[in-house]
């Protein structure tokens, strides 16, 4: 399965100010920006074993995020520490590739 999303829209600032040395950001437009766009692959196979009397079983082996692409979660916002004028944005992700297995019966 293959999976697209645009990036939602979000506010980011559009400029910031310091105040007792202390940066506080300026936001100006709601919801003005967006984040990147969200995509990934998942896989995923069923072995099924022949059906013996009354059971039936299988097993299912599957990996979400096949490419390991890091979607944003968030992104905030820091003054650069090499350079406080010029502010960095820090994206945080979650959960490159996620594997899974599972065992299914019936009786």
């Amino acid at each position: 399965m293959f999976v697209y999303n645009t990036g939602n829209a979000v506010t980011f600032p559009s400029g910031k100010y310091t105040v007792d040395g202390n940066t506080t950001f300026y936001y100006t437009e709601r919801n003005g920006y967006r984040m990147p766009a969200y995509h990934r692959l998942d896989i995923g196979a069923t072995y099924t074993k022949p059906k013996r009397k009354k059971f039936e079983s299988s097993w299912n082996f599957s990996l979400y995020n096949v490419y390991g692409r890091e979607n944003a979660y968030t992104i905030t916002f820091e003054d650069d520490p090499d350079d406080p004028s010029r502010t960095r944005a820090l994206q945080t992700s979650l959960f490159r590739w996620v594997p899974s297995v599972t065992y299914n019966f019936k009786f």
